[in-house]
């Protein structure tokens, strides 16, 4: 959700020590791709091909990207290598994304909110409660939704290799438990800016703040906001459970990143270079969504260890009561809306 995590924010602490803890087991969850990824730092050359992302190697989705270069060297006997640049060393999201539509950068994980610039449909992902559940999600990322926002992508210089999982979003504060949608009313609520996001909050009467990523964390410490949402795995991550003790289970959005190669650079391979990207990236997409899974689960285990008051919340009554988002924003989508669980 993109929502994807910058470089952690927070001064040494528990938390930090607890880091070196957590990141060695989502190195371990990838361990599957790392040698092979490893060696392909070592055959760099003026034809190796440039993965970029913002968020550190320890992710998920990195470690999946490194995966996706040990398929691509495997499927092209070692003619197409490359190198996974993660921390933003390659840039922001949007800079990325502006480099892959030039053809300057050949891959790059972005998130759907900065992707919208080019096409508003694109934020069919922001709607609240747009599907039921990762099993209902992933069957429209992979059918005919998926097909029509790969298109729609296309057209804008920009080829979908894979829908990555970057975690079911909830709710966590510094204040009280959230169990319906009254226990919300009043908290100032980091969002990010994005519009259908912060007309959410606000339909559910919290006071929608947008917050820059790496500001989160002091935001929640100094009280500039009382809340903020996101995945299990980025809320231990940035060390989010060290000042804000309440996480609820709200399952109000999904967050999506998708995998992305540069339909200029692509086009320049021959049709079996073409043919192992595009198989690269659907098996890479198929391991990231393992791994997320199993992240938040291992981040559940840490955020209760550490003090945190994990609920459950009414999802059904959250569902009901930002109804009138999907009327607001129906237009923008049309018949996309037809591809999602809202009825």
């Amino acid at each position: 959700m993109a929502n994807s995590p910058p470089t952690p924010v927070p001064p040494a602490s528990p938390g930090m020590r607890r880091r070196g803890f957590l990141a060695a087991g989502l190195v371990g969850l990838g361990a599957v791709a790392a040698p092979a990824a490893a060696g392909l730092r070592t055959s760099l050359g003026g034809g190796a091909l440039r993965v970029g992302d913002t968020v550190d190697e320890h992710n998920p989705e990195v470690v999946s990207e490194k995966y996706f270069l040990t398929r691509l060297n495997a499927l092209t006997g070692g003619k197409l290598t490359g190198h996974v640049y993660p921390n933003g060393v390659l840039g922001s999201h949007d800079r990325m994304n502006e480099q892959l539509r030039n053809g300057t950068l050949e891959v790059a994980k972005s998130s759907m909110a900065n992707l919208e610039v080019y096409d508003r449909r694109l934020g069919i992902f922001a709607l609240p409660y747009a599907f039921t559940d990762r099993t209902s999600l992933y069957a429209a990322q992979d059918g005919e939704l998926g097909k029509r926002l790969g298109a729609i992508l296309e057209r804008k210089g920009l080829r979908l290799l894979g829908w990555f999982d970057s975690g079911e979003r909830n709710i966590y504060n510094t204040k009280r438990p959230l169990h319906e949608p009254g226990d919300i009313r009043g908290l100032k609520i980091r969002v990010q800016s994005n519009q259908i996001m912060i007309d959410t909050f606000n339909t559910l009467g919290a006071q929608a703040t947008p917050v820059e990523t790496n500001q989160i964390y002091s935001a929640l410490q100094q009280g500039v906001v009382d809340a903020a949402e996101n995945s299990l795995t980025f809320y231990v991550q940035q060390h989010h459970n060290e000042v804000a003790k309440y996480y609820s289970y709200t399952r109000h959005f999904y967050s999506v990143d998708p995998l992305l190669v540069s339909d200029q650079w692509f086009r320049s391979q021959s049709a079996s270079h073409q043919d192992a990207i595009l198989r690269a990236g659907h098996e890479a997409q198929q391991h990231e969504r393992e791994l997320w899974v199993r992240s938040d689960a291992e981040y559940l285990k840490t955020a209760q260890g550490s003090g945190s008051h994990v609920n459950e919340a009414d999802t059904e009554a959250f569902r009901r009561a930002v109804a009138g988002v999907y009327t607001r924003h129906k237009a923008t989508f049309g018949s996309l809306l037809q591809l999602t669980d809202w009825r």
